[in-house]
């Protein structure tokens, strides 16, 4: 699934909802904006497995580089995706 770059210079300050649907479930998130940058993203809804959790490891990289374009989590790569797809739906 092909995750796309998103322009943060044209995003206002605010909190944006995105959601993915993968399978029979869909993925949740809250994105934050401030000053084109990313502040912060809350998972608001994922899948309660150990490999969904470790997936969420994907928010640190996004927050460092500013960026959808991070490596996904290993061993849990289908839902790190998942997620970004939601962030960049967000």
């Amino acid at each position: 699934m092909p995750i796309e770059s998103v322009n943060l210079d044209g995003i206002n300050d605010g909190v944006y909802r995105g959601s993915f649907t993968y399978g029979s479930f869909t993925y949740e998130v809250e994105v934050g904006i401030k000053g084109h940058n990313i502040e912060k993203i809350d998972v608001i809804s994922n899948r309660d497995t150990k490999y969904a959790r470790k997936a969420e490891g994907v928010i640190g990289r996004v927050l460092e580089k500013q960026s959808l374009d991070v490596n996904v989590v290993s061993g849990a790569s289908t839902t790190s995706k998942a997620l970004l797809k939601a962030i960049e739906n967000a």
